[in-house]
């Protein structure tokens, strides 16, 4: 598919006729690339014998509910198609100064729903409040368990992240 189909693909849809779910149906269903890309994780799911945790109305869900929360926390995926993950949060000295970017992937935001095999989410952000002052810690993980929760979205806890599984 070459860059003007895609753009013509993702601009010609009237987006705001579209629900998000209709919108992310779309998309991945006619861009060609991606087409080929849900084969190819297909294949790789019956080839490491795993079974699928998560769905696209539970990913959409979360990803809508996230906008309720004090910020969007700092996130670190693994996806199928790659070998394995360069960091996690609990090998890092600080907590991250930067959040996350949740919004669909069409907008260069999170990830393509099926292609996430886990998903770490960092519920505490670090606020710098000057050079002489120490950062602030915000933190949000009592109102990220109550949303998963509320969503029926299974996770684990370990050091301080909440990982998500979309396939295990």
């Amino acid at each position: 598919m070459t860059n003007k189909e895609k753009y013509n693909l993702y601009k010609s849809t009237n987006a705001k006729a579209m629900t998000r779910y209709e919108q992310y149906k779309y998309f991945t269903e006619n861009d060609k690339d991606i087409v080929k890309l849900k084969q190819e994780i297909e294949e790789i799911v019956v080839r490491k014998n795993l079974s699928s945790i998560m769905n696209d109305t539970k990913w959409l869900e979360l990803q809508k509910r996230i906008e309720t929360l004090p910020f969007p926390p700092a996130y670190n995926e693994k996806l199928m198609h790659w070998e394995k993950r360069e960091f996690i949060f609990n090998n890092l000295k600080n907590e991250p100064g930067y959040l996350g970017d949740w919004s669909n992937y069409w907008e260069e935001g999170f990830p393509i729903f099926f292609t996430i095999e886990w998903l770490e989410i960092r519920p505490k952000h670090r606020k710098n409040q000057g050079r002489l002052v120490p950062p602030k810690i915000v933190d949000e993980t009592e109102e990220l368990i109550q949303l998963l929760n509320n969503l029926n979205i299974p996770f684990e806890q370990n050091k301080g992240s909440i990982i998500i599984y979309g396939y295990k």
